[in-house]
């Protein structure tokens, strides 16, 4: 909700840069104030041991949080049996691209979805649209009630499957077709999404660990000073003003050793049906698997 009020106000585009940047950063920090102060109301009327509760603490402290066995065995062999089926209903010709694949567009049962693909990594997007199923899926109470705290809204997610493997699937869609083999992943490079606080998360389909390909994150990230720049600059971006060379959403070089020096750099690790939930702001990157695969089923707000 807050970040289509602030996409609605198209008058800064009119603005000076040099004025629009501190209008920028009050917006910014008064979006944290007023995230914190939600977060706050809300924890008044949960219980101590109460897992939304715990989850926003953790979001707001370290940027990352993880609610142990938010699925059960059953519901996530049943996920993995729906992911199984889309992989088989998806054109080969459409996955032996040699190129990186950034948005190619699948029709099933007269619906559409869409495929990404660099390598080793792949993700199908928008299997909500496809059947109740997935429509269902991200809508359980706990997780409705910490969307409803962060966006002020319970917006359907859009869902994506996403895997990730050591080059040893046997699935022809997941195999890499690729000329030049790289071990770059897809968002492979430290980097934020957003300048405000907006949530994204996934249920794990297995476990999550170092040996394949857990999410690297810069714990307590969202409170480093260096980062309100990057936070700044993804705003203008988003108006069409001129950001100059270097100073993208990709934290690199010199500002990168201050960011890993400031931030405890760490794998988002986690069991089969645990929900990890990750705050935009937060800096972090994908790694390839070392061993072995990973399977997620994202939730985008």
């Amino acid at each position: 909700m807050i970040y289509k009020i602030i996409k609605k106000l198209r008058f800064f585009k009119k603005l000076n840069k040099k004025f629009a940047k501190p209008i920028f950063s009050i917006i910014i920090n008064l979006d944290d104030i007023f995230f914190k102060f939600r977060i706050f109301l809300i924890s008044i009327f949960l219980k101590k041991d109460n897992k939304v509760k715990k989850a926003l603490k953790q979001l707001k402290e370290n940027g990352v949080a993880i609610i142990e066995n938010f699925y059960s065995d059953e519901e996530i062999n049943n996920l993995k049996k729906e992911c199984s089926g889309i992989l088989d209903q998806i054109p080969l010709e459409k996955a032996k691209n040699t190129e990186y694949i950034q948005s190619e567009s699948i029709n099933i049962n007269e619906k559409t979805i869409y495929l990404e693909k660099l390598g080793r990594s792949i993700k199908i997007k928008g299997l909500n649209s496809l059947n109740s199923f997935f429509n269902k899926i991200g809508k359980k109470l706990e997780l409705n009630l910490i969307t409803l705290t962060y966006h002020l809204n319970k917006n359907k997610p859009y869902v994506i499957y996403n895997v990730t493997h050591d080059g040893s699937a046997v699935h022809p869609v997941l195999k890499d077709y690729s000329k030049v083999k790289s071990n770059e992943a897809i968002a492979g490079k430290p980097h934020i999404d957003l300048y405000i606080h907006k949530l994204r998360c996934f249920v794990a389909l297995n476990d999550v660990n170092e040996e394949n390909g857990a999410t690297i994150y810069y714990n307590k990230s969202t409170h480093s000073k260096m980062l309100k720049k990057y936070y700044t600059n993804l705003l203008l971006k988003q108006f069409e003003f001129k950001i100059e060379n270097g100073e993208s959403h990709y934290v690199e070089g010199a500002e990168l050793n201050k960011l890993n020096e400031s931030c405890k750099k760490l794998f988002l690790n986690c069991k089969k049906g645990d929900l990890a939930l990750i705050d935009l702001k937060t800096a972090h990157y994908g790694i390839m698997p070392k061993k072995g695969e990973r399977h997620l089923l994202w939730f985008y707000y």
